[in-house]
Order: structure tokens, then C-alpha cells, then sequence
């Protein structure tokens, strides 16, 4: 039943979610405020996850896997709540996520509001050090305007997503990144820290750089949509995937010392980085940092496939 002035939906993506997806579902209708419907948007699931799913009073909605963007569209299409919470399906959220929430939207001029995610696996060294690194470990705890949040933590207006013209389907990742910047653009998002969700991080190192993979491909997608905003990405790790190529190259065709010189920032600024993070975590999770600055600033460079994407995107539909 609705409570207050407000009807309150719920979205969760699934997609062979089936380890997860009932702790989930059990956070939400364990809420001190229940939502008045729960819309789940499944893509094709080949698991257990819609015999979970089934087992919930739930609206269930199928999808043939057409991304993220497309999936939470049809959710907030499928739903009939004015304001829409979102929340990954490896992901669930503390007793009060939906109450804590909701008091902010009294104000008018909000239209968002974000919260705390904490991770959910602590004891795996890949999920704690992204987690580390991505600043989820010490998360802020005073309540502050944001320009961008995540959807694995976040309620808005259906209003203002429909203004902003919904999710982006043709972003590969990111869709949440843009829908909120765009928001932010017209209304204020809030940033509430009692507002908490716990996730499950990536688990191993091939699951992480597929995220990754794709999380830069986005990027290059927003930069040519919007722009290059710090907000959308950290800027460091796009340079260092360059001087790693410059380096390398440049032992073939450059003098010995300009090789040696990058070689040796590079390596300078990886020792600082790791020492730097292990004294502030005493984590041995830190070892991946090689992986991290290495690898995955190579991954990094992908940006670019994305901003042609988004630039061919954008010369198709002008």
C-alpha cells in the first residue's frame, strides 16, 4: 500500500543472478518502509535466478539482453511509482535504505538521492582492493550534493529521469553515470551516508577487467556526448596506459635514456602508489596494484574505441 504522498518502485537487473539475487530480494521486503512494488528486469537468465525470483511478490519483466540502459528503461516503463529505487542484484540494502531515503524528497528541488556502498566480500583481495581503490572502503559520512551516483545505490524521480530523455541504451557502461549527470544539470542529487547498501565485488581478476573493459569503453562514449568531465573518469590512469605505450616503443626507436627515464617514473610512482595504500589499509590486497597499474592502465586506453563509438553515434543521429 502507498505511504505518504509518494509510491515507491523498486528495479533490480538480473541476469544469472541466482547467488545473489535472494538476499537481495530479502533486504527489500525486509524494509522498515516496504516498497509498493518491486519490478525485476531480467536478461535472459540461464541460472536459477527466475525460479528465485518467482518465489516473490514481484513484477517480473524479461529482456533479450540488450545492456543496461535498455534494462533499466523498460524497468522505469514497467513501473508505476513516482519515485524509482534502484538496486543492483548483487547487491542489498540495510533495514532503513528506503526510509532514509525518502525523507529528502519533501524538498522539491531534489530529484535524487544516493547513498553509502559498502562492499559485501571482504575477504576476497581482487573485490577489497577495487573497493579500496574506487574510495568504497571510507566512504564520507556527512551529507553533501553530488553530480553523479551509482544505480547500485539510488532513488529519483521518475519525472526527472523522464525529462533527461531516460537511460542512454547505446552506452556500453556509464548509463547511470549520464542519467545522473544529467539530472544534476536541472535538479540537485543528494548524498545521503545512512542511506546503505552492501555489494558484492568482482571476485577475480578476469570478472574485474571485463568490468573494466567495458566501464572504458563508456567513458570514451560520455567524452564524446558530453565532453571530457573529470567526474566521468580518474584522468591518471588514461596517462599512465600512455606512458606505458611511449615507453615500450621507445626502446626501440629512442635513445636508451628516454626509455630509462619513463621506466623509472613509472616505477617510482608505483612503488608511492602501493606503499601509500598499504599504510592506510595494512592490506596485502595492495599486491594487485601491479596488475591495477599496469594491465589495466593499458585497458584503460580503450577510452578511445569508446569515443569513436560515441562520436559515430552522434554523426548517425545528427
Amino acid at each position: 500500500m502507498q505511504t505518504g504522498n509518494h509510491k515507491v518502485s523498486v528495479v533490480i537487473l538480473t541476469k544469472n543472478s541466482a547467488a545473489t539475487v535472494r538476499k537481495s530480494l530479502e533486504s527489500v521486503f525486509k524494509q522498515t518502509r516496504k516498497p509498493d512494488e518491486v519490478i525485476i528486469v531480467d536478461g535472459s537468465s540461464k541460472d536459477d535466478t527466475l525460479k528465485i525470483v518467482r518465489q516473490y511478490p514481484v513484477k517480473l519483466v524479461s529482456e533479450p539482453g540488450l545492456g543496461f540502459g535498455y534494462a533499466r528503461n523498460l524497468g522505469v516503463e514497467k513501473s508505476e511509482g513516482d519515485l524509482i529505487f534502484f538496486l543492483d542484484s548483487d547487491c542489498y540494502a540495510e533495514l532503513q535504505w528506503i526510509e532514509k531515503i525518502l525523507q529528502h524528497f519533501t524538498n522539491p528541488e531534489i530529484a535524487g538521492v544516493t547513498g553509502q556502498t559498502r562492499l559485501w566480500n571482504t575477504d576476497c583481495g581482487v573485490a577489497y582492493f577495487l573497493a579500496c581503490v574506487g574510495g568504497r572502503m571510507e566512504m564520507p559520512t556527512q551529507r553533501d550534493y553530488v553530480k553523479i551516483a551509482p544505480t547500485m545505490n539510488l532513488a529519483i524521480r521518475r519525472k526527472a529521469v523522464l525529462e533527461v530523455g531516460g537511460f542512454d541504451d547505446t552506452l556500453h557502461r556509464g548509463e547511470d553515470t549520464e542519467l545522473t549527470y544529467k539530472v544534476a544539470q536541472r535538479y540537485k542529487i543528494l548524498y545521503e551516508p545512512e542511506a546503505v547498501i552492501w555489494f558484492k565485488g568482482s571476485p577475480t581478476l578476469r570478472a574485474a577487467t571485463h568490468k573494466c573493459f567495458h566501464h572504458f569503453i563508456g567513458v570514451g562514449q560520455l567524452f564524446a556526448k558530453h565532453g571530457f568531465k573529470p567526474s566521468f573518469v580518474r584522468f591518471n590512469l588514461i596517462i599512465r596506459g600512455f606512458a606505458l605505450i611511449v615507453a615500450l616503443v621507445s626502446l626501440f626507436f629512442l635513445p636508451w635514456y628516454i626509455p630509462a627515464a619513463l621506466f623509472t617514473w613509472l616505477l617510482i610512482e608505483l612503488l608511492y602508489k602501493t606503499a601509500k595504500m598499504y599504510w592506510r589499509y595494512r592490506n596485502r590486497c595492495v599486491a594487485y596494484y601491479l596488475v591495477f597499474f599496469t594491465f589495466w592502465s593499458l585497458v584503460s586506453l580503450v577510452t578511445f574505441y569508446g569515443l569513436y563509438l560515441g562520436l559515430k553515434n552522434k554523426q548517425k543521429t545528427s
